[in-house]
């Protein structure tokens, strides 16, 4: 989990900064790679955490796919505003949390 959030958080920092081809296709690749495996692992982490309360759970996460919708809207906002860096920076929130939460998760 924990590499899956660095390889995010460096890829914003190269997303952000970076100013050749290569740097930001290196950054798109890396957030993909890290992104690819975080919702299985929060999703099982919920699961172990209540048992008793599967049913529950997992409708809460399928839920919360629903910032899938909502974070494009509010990166193009931010891109209308501040381009690219207001995209980016929107999607840094997202990694700052994960980079927060990689505390909480159990190995």
């Amino acid at each position: 989990f924990a590499i899956s959030v660095v390889m995010m958080a460096l890829s914003m920092c190269g997303m952000f900064f970076g100013t050749s081809k290569a740097v930001l296709y290196t950054a798109i690749a890396l957030v993909g790679y890290g992104n690819s495996n975080i919702f299985s692992i929060v999703f099982s982490q919920a699961l172990l955490s209540v048992p008793d309360r599967q049913n529950e759970v997992s409708g809460l996460m399928i839920m919360g796919l629903f910032g899938g919708t909502v974070f494009p809207l509010l990166m193009g906002f931010a891109s209308d505003a501040a381009g690219q860096a207001g995209a980016v920076g929107v999607m840094s929130v997202g990694v700052v949390y994960l980079l927060y939460y990689i505390n909480k998760v159990k190995h």
